[in-house]
């Protein structure tokens, strides 16, 4: 009996370390390196959209597929979504059409949906990621019925139970540990077998030496900006994202002609210490940047050069991802799975709350309300109930 069809994934050439779209017997290189996982995704949500063309204005449930619905909409809607929601939606169409796409619009009902809930929760163990995906597939009948449509009938899609916020946060010594692990250093540990008394000494994994890892992570505990955020901060103002202005310690998380998305993204205002260490990187990086262009050879004119413009960069360049350098040192400190990129943000808000920051100054800082701050995070503030407690 033949396998099932995987439909349309990414793939990681072992040897090229260059993702490839793999569809059956098609195989399409991306032009994306191992680091840019979110430009692969990109252009494999450009070949699903490619291979299905949608029918102009089908009114009847049963007769639409569910692939065709969700290639007009990441098509025509989900380009001029603000923010990171376009290569976020890709994603997530892709993974919905691996599943759905042979499905009519007229299946999609109460018991399909929880079929696709359980099917999704035995590879993500959460059920946030199906929940995102579910309302992309809502979001996506919805623009068909406004935009192709109207549909006869318009089916409601049944969303999983939302997963309760997160709380996982990181102690001095944990963050410690972590920015410790980015840098290759871990703690070996071993029993003595007469005293039965524990001992460890600090080892240095040579492979596990991430200094963008460092910087990313420093930059996240002293500001609580979000992944995108800290991975698109540059040296000097641009119209791609955020930077770092030195003279006046603010950190501008977006460009100036950004438009604003539901994540707010404001500026903040620098502390003394992360400043200490932008200096310093920024001083390493000028040098690293008059040297490789000192060393550039001039009858090599294709040569592309290492401009180290990011804060966060790798061999020169942007970084796209820390996944796996951050798994890496997770593993070095010793830290559970939990342990996320988004705890950074977790972890800034905590300390905030626990040394009794002003709500506006913090919220300010974090790009958050007051309400979601107070409520998320108040509990750790040293006036939190005071008076109550003591009635």
């Amino acid at each position: 009996m033949p396998r099932p069809a995987k439909g349309a994934r990414l793939y990681l050439h072992p040897k090229d370390r260059q993702w490839l779209i793999r569809d059956g017997s098609v195989t399409r290189r991306t032009g994306c390196s191992e680091a840019d996982r979110a430009g692969a995704e990109k252009e494999l949500g450009q070949y699903i959209a490619a291979k299905f063309k949608p029918i102009a204005r089908e009114s009847d449930p049963s007769q639409l597929s569910v692939a065709e619905v969700l290639t007009a909409y990441g098509r025509e809607h989900a380009p001029s979504t603000k923010g990171s929601s376009p290569s976020m939606a890709g994603y997530n169409i892709v993974t919905l059409v691996d599943w759905w796409g042979t499905k009519k619009i007229a299946e999609i009902n109460k018991a399909t949906c929880q079929r696709y809930t359980a099917h999704r929760m035995a590879a993500v163990k959460s059920t946030g990621t199906p929940r995102r995906e579910l309302a992309v597939l809502q979001a996506a009948v919805n623009f068909w019925h406004e935009t192709h449509g109207p549909l006869t009938a318009i089916p409601k899609v049944t969303l999983p139970s939302k997963p309760p916020a997160r709380s996982r946060w990181l102690n001095r010594s944990e963050a410690a540990m972590l920015l410790a692990g980015s840098l290759g250093w871990y703690r070996e540990y071993w029993c003595d077998v007469a005293t039965r008394r524990q001992h460890w000494r600090w080892r240095r994994y040579a492979g596990g030496i991430n200094r963008h890892l460092a910087r990313f992570i420093l930059l996240g505990l002293y500001t609580g900006s979000r992944k995108q955020a800290l991975l698109g901060a540059q040296w000097m103002a641009n119209i791609s994202g955020g930077w770092i202005d030195l003279d006046r310690s603010i950190m501008y998380r977006k460009a100036a002609e950004q438009e604003e998305t539901k994540k707010r993204q404001p500026a903040t205002r620098l502390g003394r210490r992360i400043l200490a260490h932008l200096r310093r990187w920024k001083r390493i990086d000028d040098q690293a940047r008059s040297a490789a262009a000192a060393q550039n050879d001039s009858d090599d004119q294709d040569k592309k050069l290492p401009i180290y413009l990011h804060v966060v960069s790798w061999r020169g360049g942007g970084v796209g991802s820390v996944r796996t350098a951050w798994a890496a040192a997770v593993e070095l400190a010793w830290l559970d799975d939990e342990v996320t990129p988004h705890v950074l943000r977790h972890t800034r808000a905590t300390w905030m709350m626990q040394q009794g920051i002003d709500l506006w100054q913090a919220s300010g800082s974090l790009g958050m309300s007051v309400q979601m701050l107070q409520e998320n995070y108040g509990h750790h503030h040293p006036d939190w109930q005071r008076q109550a407690a003591e009635v």
